[in-house]
């Protein structure tokens, strides 16, 4: 993947004033976090980056205070974004997984995940199913990602994205589903953008 989804990562003015001093050493300035948010989504295949950048929702705002994935529009500096990722930039620099789990609740979002399987073909069913199996032996890194499958997901694919091998010791399961099929390039084209 190339630097297409830099447009789609923003960063608010003051994030770096109202942060702790430590992360002002670690990221010297707000185009330096955007480069390093970028550069975790490095893995994502080029077709899911297609299917991002075709729609106009779908941002990654860094922010000093909030932390979540927000569904609809967002207001920001002026303009009305939809869908957005807000990361906190503290866990940036301590907690790279903590700080991507909303996008990868966003990237789920942007997917289609939580929409109807019986719409989708069998390989995105298996996909599902393979989700909620690992979900049910309970290897969710957070309390939130143990008691509900969308966050057990979103947080499996900023896993995958900060650190897939660690991914791979604590929850092997969910490390192969994902290589087999969200980053793996064919999957993704065949399953994820059949619709564009």
């Amino acid at each position: 993947m190339d630097d297409s989804l830099f447009w789609r990562v923003h960063v608010s003015p003051d994030a770096l004033a109202r942060s702790p001093g430590h992360v002002g050493a670690r990221f010297a300035t707000g185009m330096a976090a955007m480069r390093a948010t970028q550069a975790y989504l490095r893995p994502l295949p080029d077709a899911l980056v297609r299917l991002w950048l075709a729609r106009d929702r779908g941002h990654i705002v860094i922010d000093a205070v909030r932390q979540g994935f927000r569904p609809g529009m967002s207001a920001f500096r002026g303009r009305r974004l939809e869908d957005v990722a807000w990361v906190r930039l503290t866990l940036l620099a301590e907690d790279p997984i903590a700080y991507l789990t909303p996008v990868g609740a966003l990237i789920a979002h942007l997917i289609g995940w939580g929409e109807s399987p019986e719409e989708k073909g069998q390989p995105w069913r298996d996909f599902a199913r393979g989700v909620r199996s690992s979900f049910e032996a309970g290897y969710g890194r957070s309390d939130a990602a143990r008691a509900d499958v969308d966050a057990y997901l979103a947080e499996g694919i900023a896993w995958y994205l900060a650190d897939r091998r660690g991914l791979n010791v604590e929850n092997p399961r969910l490390e192969k589903l994902l290589r087999a099929t969200l980053f793996n390039e064919a999957w993704s084209q065949n399953e994820i953008c059949w619709f564009d």
